[in-house]
């Protein structure tokens, strides 16, 4: 198995869409170009397949407004707060292009911590 690459928690929650219902599905927790984690009140099945749409800020650095892709659900966790979940997912046949957007999200709206993972963050200079 790949090991995962580190993922930028970031300091904004962007929502995410479910793009088949239109409904808010959570908020982006962190992300790398492998996948992202969600943060949410429902559970979703492992396994499951959801087309989202990452919502971006209106910053300058961004070309565009959001970031569409399939994700698969891989895991799913209780978050520190009760009342949510941490939902792990992997982009599936990601578009190359949505790379370096993804790459800006980390740079612009990240944490300088990066998540491994076990989820814990690594010691700074250790990334």
């Amino acid at each position: 198995m790949k090991d995962r690459t580190p993922r930028q928690q970031l300091l904004f929650y962007l929502d995410i869409i479910d793009l088949k219902t239109n409904e808010l599905i959570g908020h982006l927790g962190d992300i790398s170009a492998d996948g992202l984690m969600i943060l949410t009140e429902n559970l979703i099945p492992s396994s499951k397949i959801k087309h989202i749409s990452i919502h971006l800020p209106d910053f300058e650095e961004f070309s565009q407004k959001s970031i569409e892709a399939f994700v698969e659900i891989r895991w799913t966790k209780p978050d520190i707060n009760p009342d949510l979940h941490c939902i792990g997912c992997r982009f599936i046949n990601i578009d190359p292009d949505l790379l370096p957007i993804i790459k800006q999200v980390e740079e612009v709206l990240g944490n300088s911590e990066v998540i491994q993972d076990n989820n814990t963050p690594l010691p700074a200079g250790w990334n």
